[in-house]
């Protein structure tokens, strides 16, 4: 243990790391130790999952507050989960154990007395939600002051999870407005395991000031990583005849052999789908120590989940060790899986983001991924959770699964691109590149959130009050004045807000409401659900407008059910156990795919090396993949032209290619997009040219396209803005146009250095 840093700390604290039996400080842990207790400035500590970071900020932050007490909470630790803030609120409480600081938690699941007790004597540390901070201000507002007025340190865990999101802008405008009640500014240590851009991370705690903000990363030996890819062929329910080839015939496929040879091949509905091969090698690979498999969609989870109950029965399995976790099961059943993951016996959790952040679950020893992360930040977490422990590898084995070729089958579905993104994103995961994160967001819904909720907390403020606390010193610093003042405007056309004669803004009738209900702590979207109960127990949640009707059966929670009745005054679906079922439709959220993935995609289509990590389906694919890419021309070419379509493939991520479609049909051009191309319906490469030289020359404005959106609210109170505002925020949150027009200007330079013409001059 470093005795220089070890001899900074609390004498109470020295005590804790005896009595715990540490034998030494981590090398982030001494760095952190000597910044926090010897310097000032705020500290972003960076170390793999299990790496010490939580150790890292409380040691020194321990330590400084056992030396001089005070009636006021003096340490708040943000957590993007309760399951976290649950499993930190036990590990401070061991170090505080011989230290006279006490360490508070509020989340939904603390009861009213606990947070009671906060409130009548606030002291020590406090472990809280961004929405739970957000229930202060709302429920106790004027007193703010008292309960944190000699706040010292702000720890955010999970740092990686609140940037560029609505939660993390609810949380910084959150933090800018308690440090205007208390008059306080306290020093912020943020925690991370994947930050791809130190700089930004620095701009979310201290905007002004983002060179100040120290970083200590963890520099200890390279974690050996196990990763390997397995393919997997699904029917296109699109396909006159849905079926599946195999790999093998799939390659066949893409080196010429006729497609009716395969004609004969029996409906997929007849046969295994891809599924039922997973849940069988699933099954063999995670039935021992705990894992967890991670699924894009929870619909998918539910399936496998479902397959694996099946298969363990079947095969008369003297226990059966899946589980399901997500986040619209009952907390109760989420917290026995939890426990169960850290009893030590073999379970292995079908989970969603919600154990992807560090919930203490013990030693996980191998981690599965259905389908490919939409992230390489997100693959990069999730791989982090296993191998925590010293000499333990880091284990992944991801499920990939793309559409089987049938004749419909466009360019795009031939080329397998789940197959080339899982790729991709290895690659570039083992590169060290992460996503960059977007500061350029307005963030409307979540400053109307913002708004109402200050009004809420003083009784009223002065428009320009609100600005100089939401806009100036809080974190809404891409909306402009006059943006502003008519989202005001809205805000009161809404009868949500109202002016006084002397100029005050008040919260009207509807505001008031509004930001009474229980639904109004979160920034974000929140859709109306039921509780699905099997007698007394509840487990889980669906969502109202995916509700089965009385008689049909449903998957949930990994088991099947028939829903009895449906009770809409109390929202509530009474099921029994059922030997049928379908898994329920959750809401997807999507995910958006960045340019640079989708650009590594392309340069694996070209890269003649197999991958050491890819199954022998997955190597057959892939060359599949390669095959068909040089037959069409595509290797040689981004643009393919057919009698009246052109296919472009810009390789450009979500945006690019949402920017791209609207520019089409700004120009009244016929376009559809897929996952990697956009077609259009013209005549000929001329046209085609003129279009690409109009995109090039930029001569629609990024608000021209923006208004041709078909659908403009996205968010929880968008609903609220005027059109105007609306597709504002749509051009700067939700277009690529820069990378549109570099695009064009590519694809344009080399289609006149190859066929030189009148018709398509050089962009200007």
């Amino acid at each position: 243990m470093s005795e220089e840093a070890f001899s900074l700390l609390h004498p109470g604290v020295k005590k804790a790391l005896w009595t715990m039996r540490w034998k030494q400080l981590h090398p982030i842990q001494v760095e952190a130790i000597h910044h926090i207790v010897e310097r000032d400035g705020h500290l972003i500590v960076c170390a793999q999952t299990a790496g010490g970071k939580t150790e890292a900020a409380f040691l020194p932050i321990v330590s400084k507050l056992a030396s001089a007490p005070r009636d006021s909470v003096q340490a708040m630790y943000v957590g993007p989960l309760k399951a976290l803030i649950n499993d930190q609120f036990e590990r401070l409480d061991r170090l505080c154990a011989h230290l006279d600081i006490p360490v508070h938690r509020w989340h939904g699941d603390v009861s009213a007395s606990q947070k009671k007790a906060l409130r009548d004597a606030p002291a020590g540390i406090l472990l809280i939600t961004p929405e739970s901070l957000e229930s202060n201000f709302i429920n106790y507002g004027t007193h703010l002051k008292r309960i944190y007025r000699d706040l010292e340190f702000v720890v955010i865990d999970e740092l990686h999870s609140f940037l560029s999101n609505v939660r993390g802008i609810h949380l910084r405008s959150l933090l800018a407005r308690l440090s205007a009640a208390t008059g306080r500014q306290p020093r912020v240590v943020g925690l991370s395991a994947t930050l791809g851009d130190p700089l930004a991370a620095r701009a979310f705690i201290a905007v002004d000031q983002p060179d100040t903000v120290a970083i200590v990363n963890d520099t200890g030996g390279t974690k050996e990583v196990r990763l390997g890819i397995r393919a997997y062929l699904q029917a296109d329910p699109s396909a006159d005849k849905p079926a599946r080839l195999t790999p093998e015939e799939s390659l066949k496929l893409a080196n010429g052999m006729p497609s009716d040879s395969f004609e004969s091949r029996s409906p997929a509905n007849d046969e295994r789908d891809e599924l039922d091969e997973i849940a069988e090698d699933v099954l063999q690979a995670f039935s021992t120590g705990t894992n967890l498999v991670f699924g894009n969609a929870k619909q998918s989870l539910e399936i496998l989940a479902d397959r694996l109950h099946q298969l363990v029965r079947a095969r008369h399995l003297p226990a059966d060790p899946f589980m399901v976790h997500h986040g619209s099961l009952a907390k109760d059943l989420r917290e026995e899986t939890e426990e169960v993951l850290k009893s030590g016996r073999p379970a292995t959790a079908l989970c969603s983001s919600t154990l992807e952040l560090g919930v203490d679950i013990g030693s996980v020893r191998a981690v599965g991924q259905l389908d490919p992360p939409w992230s390489v930040a997100s693959t990069v977490q999730r791989l982090g959770r296993s191998g925590r422990r010293e000499g333990q590898p880091a284990i992944m084995r991801m499920y990939v699964r793309d559409h089987s070729p049938h004749a419909g089958s466009g360019l795009s579905d031939l080329i397998f691109p789940h197959l080339l993104r899982a790729i991709a994103i290895v690659r570039l995961m083992v590169a060290k590149w992460l996503e960059p994160l977007d500061t350029d967001r307005m963030h409307l819904s979540t400053l109307v959130h913002q708004i109402l909720s200050c009004l809420r907390q003083t009784g009223g403020m002065r428009a320009d009050d609100l600005h100089r606390t939401l806009i100036v010193n809080g974190p809404f610093r891409n909306v402009a004045p006059p943006q502003f003042a008519q989202l005001l405007r809205d805000l009161g056309v809404a009868q949500l807000i109202e002016q006084m004669p002397q100029g005050e803004l008040i919260l009207a009738p509807g505001g008031e409401k509004l930001t009474a209900s229980f639904d109004f702590y979160a920034a974000f979207q929140a859709s109306e659900e039921y509780s699905v109960r099997h007698g007394t127990e509840e487990i889980g949640m669906l969502q109202s407008s995916l509700v089965p009707p009385v008689g049909e059966n449903v998957i949930l929670a990994g088991r099947r059910w028939r829903v009895d009745e449906i009770v809409v005054e109390s929202k509530c679906v009474f099921v029994s156990v059922s030997r049928g079922g379908k898994p329920p439709k959750f809401q997807s959220s999507g995910g958006e795919i960045h340019s640079r993935i989708v650009q590594e995609m392309k340069a694996v289509l070209h890269d003649a090396a197999e991958p050491p990590y890819l199954d022998e389906p997955a190597r057959l694919l892939l060359r599949a993949a390669q095959r068909t890419a040089e037959i069409s021309g595509l290797l040689r070419s981004d643009v393919l032209i057919r009698p009246g379509v052109i296919q472009w493939f810009p390789w450009l991520g979500s945006r690019g290619l949402q920017t791209l479609s609207l520019y089409a049909e700004s120009c009244k051009i016929e376009a559809t997009t897929d996952a990697v191309s956009i077609r259009y319906r013209l005549p000929s490469q001329e046209a085609f040219c003129g279009h690409l030289q109009e995109i090039a020359n930029s001569q629609r404005t990024p608000l021209e396209l923006a208004r041709l959106m078909p659908v403009k609210q996205f968010e929880k109170y968008d609903s609220l803005l005027c059109d105007d505002l609306l597709v504002a925020a749509i051009a700067r949150d939700r277009l690529d146009v820069s990378g549109a027009v570099d695009a064009a200007r590519e694809t344009l330079q080399i289609l006149n250095a190859a066929v030189a013409t009148p018709s398509c001059p050089a962009a200007g």
